[in-house]
């Protein structure tokens, strides 16, 4: 993870929420580029939103950064995987305009299935 982090390509934002003196980190997310066949492509590595600060809009956020990052960096497209059990997440996506592109068997632990989502980055 330290490294996809410190890549010059890659962007990892951070949400974080302060009370008094104390500063918890509540989401993160970490997207990454690259150039494949002369087309500059990104991929989300992943989003994460703490449980209890879901549906406040802090995955939205993350994921209009991501985007924005990959679009900076010249990417074209975005992809990402998605548990097929994610609704919330699954729904985020599809509002944003990323299309489903396939589904891969046995990506996540315990077995489980991921739905691909791709979106053009105009």
């Amino acid at each position: 993870m330290r490294q996809l982090t410190e890549s010059a390509n890659s962007a990892t934002w951070i949400a974080e929420q302060s009370e008094a003196s104390k500063i918890d980190l509540i989401g993160f997310s970490i997207v990454e580029w690259s150039a494949h066949k002369g087309e500059s492509a990104a991929y989300i590595q992943t989003i994460e939103v703490h449980p209890a600060f879901r549906g406040r809009g802090i995955g939205a956020e993350l994921l209009s950064r991501s985007e924005a990052s990959a679009r900076a960096a010249g990417a074209h497209t975005i992809e990402l995987h998605v548990d097929v059990e994610n609704a919330e997440a699954i729904g985020l996506y599809e509002s944003r305009g990323y299309a489903r592109q396939g589904r891969e068997e046995h990506y996540y632990a315990r077995h489980r299935a991921a739905f691909i989502y791709a979106k053009p980055l105009g």
